[in-house]
């Protein structure tokens, strides 16, 4: 009997990171679709680089936008006037992907959009997180 204890506890351990591995990463994965993200709500934590793979299953254009904390777009976004409000910007043609490196220092939530014209309006946006 005294050789299952650290098993069990080896096996409650693994338990517990897997549990938790799901909550933040620093490898990110996002379908792109008409008209959301998939996931549309993700989690980083800040100061790490981020990896970040990209794939336009949609049948257009799409872009994925990390407004810098603080901004928000409602319906739409202007980039001749809200361009000082990206913080990140990958855009990609419809079967393409990529994979996108960003680093975000400073904990919060940050708006995510596509900001082609109609596309936020149709829903295409999310939330990012960073702890």
């Amino acid at each position: 009997m005294k050789h299952t204890y650290p098993v069990v506890l080896l096996l409650l351990a693994v338990l517990l990171v897997a549990c938790n591995s799901g909550q933040t990463s620093t490898n990110l994965k996002v379908d792109m679709v008409e008209f959301m993200f998939e996931p549309s709500d993700l989690s980083i934590p800040a100061g790490q680089e981020i990896t970040l793979e990209l794939v336009n299953k949609g049948a257009i254009e799409h872009d994925f936008v990390i407004l810098k904390k603080g901004s928000s777009a409602q319906d739409s976004f202007d980039h001749a006037t809200q361009q000082a409000d990206i913080l990140f910007e990958a855009r990609l043609a419809p079967g393409q992907s990529g994979s996108f490196k960003f680093t975000i220092a400073e904990a919060g939530e940050y708006q995510v959009i596509c900001s082609i014209p109609g596309h936020l309006a149709a829903g295409m946006k999310g939330k990012l997180i960073v702890k």
